[in-house]
């Protein structure tokens, strides 16, 4: 039997035993240990809908680490689930304070690093991606060290190391976010040495970050400066995805132009508001109008950037029918008799004079993803990026 059906069936039985057990609790008016059965259940069934996504992964080479890592973290997950609701985590852990809320924090830092990190397996894949996808990983993994380790050492949450590690998570995570878009398209032959500016910024102001959380200075100016490296990256990171991750026909260029700008007036504008906080004197336009005006290109924006994705999915050349149809047999003119017929694909002859032909068709497809690439224009693949070798003459 199937892997994916397996996991459907396990699925619907446990949505309804969960269920079944759920409405005689209802009537019943049964204990904690009925409710604690329906959600084992709800708890399987949840678990066993991640598993399908994983396990179509799996099956698929290039990506099967993604997959075996989701699986895995579904049962990690799974198993700290049974341990919340069956309250088992207590005896074995009794020294520890707020056990339960530290395993449902696990939960959720555990659960965003491995859909970011499972996020990152295609562009991995794409040589012009792979150092983005390499450093994303990279910070991934440092940032749920950092929240696993605010989480469970020191066994209290408010005392100043265990703080000064949140805030380290917090810097890799953020920059990590801020970093990585301007990292995408790194290796491609088109350079924009802009990008750097806003990769130093990013560094810079993890840096920064770090350094305040384990020895705070309180400076204002040192605010500003990190406010302003901030949203560079963030400006930097936007503009290089925009530019990278969306294919525009040329009229409509303007919308990515107008969306940059924007973005950069935002950032402009909490710069400016930041500076107005922390120096009041050193600026006369009113807060609130500064505010206002963020807000306004804030919006204009975000619209453009989802105006973009929406239109680079338009311009996406896609095929009336991606699969590939059974091609057995093709169409020719004998080149002896000149006989029209029609010729098994293979070996075949000629039905007049017997000229023995060799048929072989071969449907274009991209050699690193295996996208269709049937009545492609380009000169590289609309899902991956590669660029696509013209056919061989024979």
């Amino acid at each position: 039997m199937p892997l994916r059906t397996i996991f459907l069936r396990l699925m619907l039985w446990s949505l309804g035993l969960a269920a079944m057990l759920g409405v005689l609790a209802v009537l019943l008016q049964g204990g904690d240990l009925v409710w604690r059965i329906v959600g084992t259940g709800i708890a399987t069934a949840v678990a066993c809908a991640l598993m399908l996504p994983a396990s179509a992964l799996v099956d698929r080479a290039q990506f099967r680490w993604a997959g075996l890592l989701g699986m895995a973290a579904v049962i990690v997950e799974f198993l700290l689930a049974l341990s919340l609701i069956w309250q088992i985590a207590k005896p074995l852990f009794g020294t520890v304070v707020d056990i339960e809320l530290k395993i449902a924090l696990t939960m959720i830092f555990l659960s965003i690093a491995v859909v970011l990190a499972i996020a990152l397996a295609k562009p991995l894949c794409i040589p012009r991606h792979s150092i983005a996808a390499r450093t994303g990983l990279a910070f991934i993994a440092a940032g749920f060290i950092a929240y696993f380790a605010a989480i469970w050492i020191n066994y209290r949450f408010y005392t100043t190391r265990s703080e000064s590690i949140w805030q380290t998570a917090n810097a890799v995570l953020v920059c990590g976010l801020l970093l990585v878009p301007s990292l995408f398209g790194i290796a491609a032959t088109e350079r924009r040495s802009w990008r750097w500016a806003g990769i130093i910024a990013g560094f810079v102001a993890c840096l920064m970050w770090v350094i305040e959380a384990w020895n705070p200075m309180g400076s204002d100016f040192g605010t500003v400066i990190f406010c302003t490296l901030l949203n560079l990256a963030a400006v930097v990171a936007h503009a290089n995805l925009c530019i990278a991750a969306t294919r525009l026909s040329p009229h409509q260029l303007w919308i990515r132009q107008g969306t940059i700008t924007a973005t950069m007036a935002t950032a402009m504008g909490v710069v400016l508001w930041v500076i107005r906080d922390r120096f009041p004197h050193a600026l006369r336009i009113e807060q609130d109008l500064i505010g206002r005006a963020m807000e306004a290109t804030g919006i204009i924006a975000a619209c453009g950037t989802l105006a973009m994705l929406v239109l680079a999915r338009i311009n996406r050349k896609v095929d009336l029918d991606p699969r590939s149809i059974d091609l057995a047999e093709i169409d020719l003119i004998c080149p002896r008799c000149r006989r029209n017929q029609s010729l098994a694909v293979g070996e075949s002859a000629c039905a007049s004079c017997g000229l023995r032909i060799s048929i072989r068709v071969e449907e274009p497809r991209c050699a690193n993803c295996d996208y269709l690439l049937r009545g492609l224009t380009s000169d590289r693949c609309p899902e991956c990026g590669t660029p696509v070798c013209s056919p061989v003459s024979m």
